[in-house]
């Protein structure tokens, strides 16, 4: 629809070296994508820009003051209605809004979820042009987005004083629930402010209020086994980049009810065969950070992750690397059944799978609809619902 506000390429420099510097404000646009660049030629600068917010205090986490009997941050879920779910979207790129526009007018669902990253620093400008315009995220009946490192890089001001406000949301976490499922929802980003790069080394995690949360409130009732869909922005495991470990060792007390775990933060679409760091608690962990930035197209570095597919496919190269689709993932509630389908940023249906609910009882039994061989398959597409 002619929208895009910023070029592949100019998105493309927003990961690594790209975002710190742009956290300073710099006047140079786009900011250089390899470290070496300005380093060599403008370090003096970048490094004052980049001091000028790496010390600036972290917005306060804000949390539900209600006492846990009254639930809060907990919402209903429509028994028979469709959730759609991007992320990584607020880049400002064609790609980001085909994806948007496919959500809107072919997906139609009642509740929109973004994964989060509102690129480059997520500051209170980019919020407003790249996520909160009129013709930016669609909202529908009702919209959440979750918090991420690219919001906390500028100190999360923009997110928590204009995005959750918008959107009518409390805090950065949350649950939808009916019946027969639950949607959860965490802030794994709220702990990558002070130095961006650091969370590869230090590992982000949850902060103590949203555990907290998910103790007393979300999974308090221990005879309570409605199966979850759970939703944070960081992986615990990769088979391509980095793995953030704490995350996955704080929720293990609620893993065994998790029948997906969707996250972003890489900009690809795969998927894994049922795994756990840990060896115990074992997830189905699909990636969809493919929302709006240039899609990554790697090989994977580990094998002893078992990933089962990823979506190689080309559609050009930016500075000789190749880039792939952008795309969506569309959760159909149906009381006890649940399809989940993931599309791209053209509208084809890439993957679908089928679960059915036991209820408070638990359960979360799957099967495979489609499984395009478009493609790259690593294992027996059978695994991704083992």
């Amino acid at each position: 629809m002619g929208r895009a506000k910023r070029s592949a390429r100019d998105a493309r420099a927003t990961s690594g070296a790209g975002a710190a510097w742009s956290i300073g404000q710099s006047t140079i646009d786009p900011p250089p994508r390899r470290v070496q660049d300005f380093l060599s030629k403008h370090v003096l600068i970048w490094l004052w820009n980049y001091l000028k917010v790496a010390f600036t205090p972290r917005h306060p986490f804000p949390s539900y003051e209600q006492a846990p009997s009254a639930r809060p941050g907990v919402y209903p879920l429509p028994e028979n209605g469709k959730v759609s779910l991007v992320g990584d979207w607020g880049s400002g790129t064609e790609s980001a809004y085909k994806v948007i526009d496919h959500v809107r007018d072919v997906q139609k669902p009642n509740i929109t979820i973004h994964l989060g990253d509102i690129y480059y620093s997520g500051d209170c400008k980019e919020v407003n042009e790249y996520f909160l315009g009129p013709e930016d995220w669609y909202r529908a009946e009702r919209s959440f987005a979750l918090n991420a490192n690219h919001e906390m890089y500028s100190g999360g001001v923009g997110y928590f004083e204009h995005v959750l406000p918008a959107l009518g949301q409390e805090a950065s976490y949350f649950c939808l629930e009916n019946d027969w499922w639950r949607i959860v929802a965490v802030d794994t980003g709220y702990y990558c402010k002070i130095f961006p790069f650091l969370e590869l080394i230090l590992g982000t995690k949850l902060h103590a209020k949203n555990l907290e949360w998910l103790r007393e409130v979300v999974f308090a009732d221990e005879q309570d086994h409605r199966p979850v869909i759970l939703l944070s922005h960081h992986p615990w495991f990769s088979a391509f980049d980095e793995s953030y470990k704490r995350v996955g060792w704080q929720l293990q007390p609620f893993l065994k009810d998790v029948t997906l775990w969707l996250w972003g933060h890489e900009h690809r679409f795969a998927g894994y065969a049922p795994y756990a760091l840990s060896g115990e608690n074992k997830v189905r962990a699909r990636c969809i950070g493919h929302g709006g930035m240039p899609v990554e197209i790697k090989a994977p570095k580990r094998e002893d992750v078992p990933v089962a597919f990823a979506d190689e496919r080309k559609t050009g190269d930016i500075d000789g690397e190749a880039v792939g689709y952008c795309g969506s993932a569309l959760l159909e509630f149906n009381g006890a059944t649940l399809a989940v389908r993931y599309y791209d940023e053209l509208g084809e249906e890439l993957l679908a799978e089928q679960w059915t609910s036991g209820g408070r009882g638990g359960g979360g039994v799957g099967k495979l609809l489609t499984a395009s061989q478009k493609m790259r398959w690593f294992r027996d597409p059978s695994e991704l619902v083992g």
